[in-house]
């Protein structure tokens, strides 16, 4: 969702910068911040604090949620296209996995509009191990009675390439999230695209 969906970059990196200043800690350069996103609110966490303290961990979470909760609408858009792609693979089954917790993951998309998209949003905390563990896609398959090569992961990360190979289904990133184009050429997804309209263009030449 992160980096996928929805630009949330400054709001994560607002309310982290927060929680690092009620903490008594140094501010950090968004762009440090944005490093350390997609791996679920604990790494963010100690990744800004630089430490692996639970109780530190702990209290920069309580911190960060309150903000973030108060604020996670301030800045946050979907991606240009990103409408016209979902309405596009409407009659597809739809999901969202991502290891941003709830209440976070469903307010902010069904804020945004688009909730209502999906058959099911697979949030951090939702009782799945967190990417880039497979198990919520291969549950899922297995339950929806999904073959691996009718599914496609469209990520933006290489957490996400690396949960798409382990569940065995095709992966496409778009450049636009968090992580560079050089990053994500370096994992070898199926196909990297820089933005919505590129995936709609990729989906209709691949019958999609």
């Amino acid at each position: 969702m992160d980096g996928t969906l929805v630009d949330t970059r400054q709001d994560i990196a607002r309310a982290a910068n927060h929680m690092l200043e009620v903490m008594g800690a140094g501010k950090l350069s968004s762009e440090e911040i944005w490093r350390y996103v997609g791996q679920g609110l604990h790494h963010l966490i100690g990744s800004c604090l630089k430490t692996g303290d639970e109780k530190k961990i702990g209290k920069g979470s309580k911190i960060y949620r309150k903000h973030y909760g108060e604020h996670m609408m301030d800045h946050s858009r979907l991606y240009p296209g990103a409408s016209e792609a979902l309405e596009y693979f409407k009659s597809r089954r739809q999901m969202v996995i991502t290891n941003k917790p709830n209440p976070f993951s469903k307010d902010l998309l069904h804020g945004l509009g688009v909730g209502g998209y999906f058959f099911e949003i697979v949030a951090g905390d939702s009782g799945y191990p967190q990417k880039p563990s497979p198990d919520a896609i291969l549950r899922t398959l297995r339950r929806e009675s999904i073959a691996s090569s009718e599914a496609l992961m469209v990520g933006d990360s290489l957490i996400d390439i690396e949960t798409a190979r382990g569940a065995g289904i095709a992966i496409v990133v778009l450049s636009h999230g968090f992580s560079s184009p050089n990053e994500l050429e370096s994992a070898s997804p199926d196909a990297i695209v820089r933005d919505f309209p590129g995936l709609l263009k990729l989906a209709k030449k691949k019958g999609w």
